[in-house]
């Protein structure tokens, strides 16, 4: 008997667009902020803050005892902030990942993004059967997406990183879908890289709000080289 047909990975983008409200809706969103905690370190709880801004702008900031955590892309550059030391810029792999992670129009954008679209049989992510769609693109690393069976909606990404020492995978939950002004929002992801792993649970979402360019910026004057 043979296995059931794969839909086409084109087909499953568009599901997934259809079920974040559709491409219209997800238009009239223009920023965010979330603010939840997020646990890590062994159970450990911190305060968290994120702010993305259309087309390309993210910031995200833990507040841990030794200092803010930040980790930010302002359109074309990434960068990191460690408990009060120096800024510094990502390195080029690191970039990317942040450059992913800050396109607003993610859902919409996927099919420009990528132009080769390869699906394999559902797996199990938690409770959910997901179609498995790898994503590819020349001069890129390629991306692992996984559309819930029934809603259609992204509950995993797999995202990869060029290193000295081979490929590292990241890997993105998505959970907690709820409506936020006509449009789907997950309001839990977890976090997991080879060196460790963390949940943000957020707490609380605005949208269509002011957000200031300058917020997203490398503190120019305190840059390290």
């Amino acid at each position: 008997m043979r296995p059931p047909a794969l839909p086409a990975g084109a087909a499953l983008i568009d599901k997934y667009v259809q079920a974040l409200g559709g491409a219209d809706a997800l238009a009239k969103i223009t920023s965010r902020i979330e603010k939840g905690k997020i646990t890590a370190f062994g159970g450990q709880q911190f305060p968290i803050e994120v702010y993305a801004k259309a087309p390309d702008k993210r910031l995200s900031v833990m507040h841990a005892p030794q200092g803010d955590s930040i980790t930010a892309f302002d359109g074309q550059t990434g960068w990191l902030g460690f408990g009060g030391r120096p800024p510094r810029q990502m390195f080029a792999p690191e970039a990317e990942g942040a450059k992913l992670d800050a396109d607003f129009r993610f859902a919409t954008d996927l099919k420009q993004l990528y132009n080769r679209f390869r699906v394999f049989p559902p797996e199990k992510v938690g409770d959910a059967d997901a179609y498995v769609v790898l994503a590819r693109a020349e001069g890129k690393p390629p991306l692992r997406l996984y559309f819930d069976k029934e809603s259609g909606l992204l509950v995993r990404l797999i995202r990869y990183q060029d290193t000295p020492l081979g490929t590292n995978p990241t890997e993105i939950d998505y959970a907690d879908y709820r409506d936020a002004d006509g449009t789907k929002v997950p309001f839990r992801w977890t976090l997991a890289r080879p060196g460790g792993r963390f949940t943000i649970q957020v707490d609380e979402l605005q949208q269509n709000v002011p957000v200031d360019d300058a917020k997203f910026a490398l503190p120019a004057s305190k840059a390290s080289p």
